[in-house]
């Protein structure tokens, strides 16, 4: 019965609806996050970023969808995926898998770089 009732449970939650907020923008591009799955992991934050390009660059790209993690104590972040994508809104199939380095760096000083963080951290 236990069982049963995890079940229902489970299947009466459904699927987490995705709710993509506008951080930022420049003349290049539109930046989204992804409020609904930020994940907090001690003074870290997870979060999904999409970057809509304002026109598509000569691959074909109009957005790229990445995976983030911000070390909010220190400063610093990792890129832990990253794909390009045609369509908005990291849809369409991904045109390839973009480079990630290896260990932590310094959030950049620039407008965009410093918005995302303070996002990420205020949650």
């Amino acid at each position: 019965m236990k069982r049963l009732a995890v079940v229902l449970f489970v299947l009466a939650c459904g699927p987490a609806q995705t709710m993509w907020v506008t951080v930022t923008q420049n003349e290049v591009a539109t930046v989204y996050v992804d409020s609904s799955s930020i994940a907090r992991i001690n003074q870290n934050r997870r979060i999904w970023v999409v970057y809509d390009l304002k026109s598509p660059d000569t691959t074909g790209q109009q957005s790229v969808k990445s995976y983030i993690e911000y070390d909010c104590a220190e400063g610093k972040y990792k890129t832990l995926s990253a794909t390009s994508h045609p369509d908005k809104m990291g849809n369409g199939p991904a045109i390839k898998s973009l480079p990630t380095a290896a260990g932590w760096m310094s959030v950049s000083q620039d407008k965009m770089s410093r918005q995302l963080f303070g996002f990420a951290c205020a949650w």
